[in-house]
């Protein structure tokens, strides 16, 4: 890998603001284009000027869960529980998996599989997952687990796809409130995929070893969502404290920043036997091709917290802005498909280098190459 200079970086922006136009074009509305991504704007991918294919050309769509999607994107429902039914709308629409968010109580609420068929009829050729917490598999000190043959059966109940588990478990002890039991969860998991004869998937918050993925996918899962840390942590915040002030200590301050970064986490399991699924911080398709360059299949996409995009229509529009950003993504590098992402090379820089140059070392030894 080699730095680049800090000119190159704007370029091609600059050039093409001082490019002629041949007409002006009225704005509908103000720009709002995000800010670069602190997790992807250390990574660059190698531009093709002479890419040798026509951007209508560039196809997005892939295969996932035996189902052929029209973009490399498992929408996350982050909205209030009337706006579900939008999204739902839209998955159907584009041809695109949904997460409802959690269900847990599916095991325990009898009118929630009654409540969520109303999503199937929103979206009935959709692949729609639910999504419940580890630490509700395996008995806690508090609270018993679910029962596996409840919770298979209200899933079917409800018209879901399959389900992903989360892996709370450093979520919970870095809460400070309640004392997590992890034993036996990787059975529970295995035993819930039995039962269930759906996909289950699973999401870490904090990167997932490559070890530990491979166990998971030996017992049969069918995904991995992968977050991390995002970009090193810094002090700025923390200062030097005056002794006529103390502060007590707490473990979520103490383990800030705990984990794997994103970017290294994606890297470490590619080709672990399972879809691998960005699930950090994409926000453009620029950060969602640089996420596949390093080896994810697709990106956890999340509409923003907007209320301007409570419509349908509004909806629809993000995901269309979204949509012209990774095509053209791919045609600036010269990738037909989104499979052709993974060829291209890409450069990085300071910390988030180092973390790609350790996720290599640790892919290497484990694939024996």
């Amino acid at each position: 890998m080699t730095v680049r200079s800090g000119r190159r970086r704007g370029q091609l922006a600059a050039d093409a603001q001082s490019a002629p136009k041949a007409a002006s074009t009225p704005r509908a509305a103000p720009d709002s284009t995000p800010a670069p991504s602190p997790v992807w704007s250390a990574l660059t991918l190698l531009p093709n000027p002479l890419p040798e294919i026509a951007l209508a050309n560039v196809d997005t769509s892939v295969r996932f869960l035996g189902r052929e999607i029209s973009l490399p994107v498992l929408l996350l429902a982050s909205q209030p529980s009337e706006e579900l039914g939008k999204l739902a709308a839209l998955a159907q629409s584009r041809r695109l998996p949904l997460s409802i968010g959690d269900v847990s109580a599916l095991a325990t609420d009898p009118a929630l599989p009654a409540s969520l068929q109303g999503l199937r009829l929103r979206a009935p050729d959709a692949i729609l997952l639910g999504e419940i917490p580890a630490t509700a598999l395996v008995p806690q000190p508090d609270r018993a687990a679910h029962d596996p043959d409840r919770l298979s059966e209200a899933t079917h109940q409800a018209g879901l796809s399959g389900l992903i588990v989360r892996l709370d478990f450093d979520q919970a002890v870095l809460a400070g409130n309640s004392t997590p039991d992890a034993t036996g969860a990787l059975d529970a998991i295995a035993a819930l995929i039995r039962r269930l004869r759906l996909p289950v998937l699973v999401r870490c918050a904090s990167g997932l070893a490559r070890h530990t993925a491979r166990g998971l996918v030996e017992r049969g899962v069918a995904g991995l969502l992968v977050a991390g840390t995002g970009p090193i942590p810094t002090a700025a915040g923390t200062g030097t404290r005056s002794p006529e002030q103390p502060r007590p200590r707490s473990l979520a301050t103490v383990f800030a920043g705990w984990g794997i970064p994103t970017v290294a986490a994606i890297r470490m399991l590619r080709s672990v036997g399972a879809p691998v699924i960005s699930d950090g911080a994409v926000e453009t398709g620029l950060d969602a091709a640089k996420a596949i360059a390093l080896g994810a299949d697709l990106i956890a996409l999340t509409p923003p917290a907007d209320s301007s995009l409570s419509g349908e229509d509004a909806l629809a529009a993000w995901l269309d802005t979204f949509t012209a950003e990774i095509r053209a993504a791919m045609f600036l590098a010269g990738a037909l498909r989104i499979g052709g992402l993974r060829q291209i090379p890409f450069v990085a820089t300071g910390e988030t280098r180092e973390w790609l140059e350790a996720a290599e070392s640790l892919w290497r030894t484990d694939v024996g190459d």
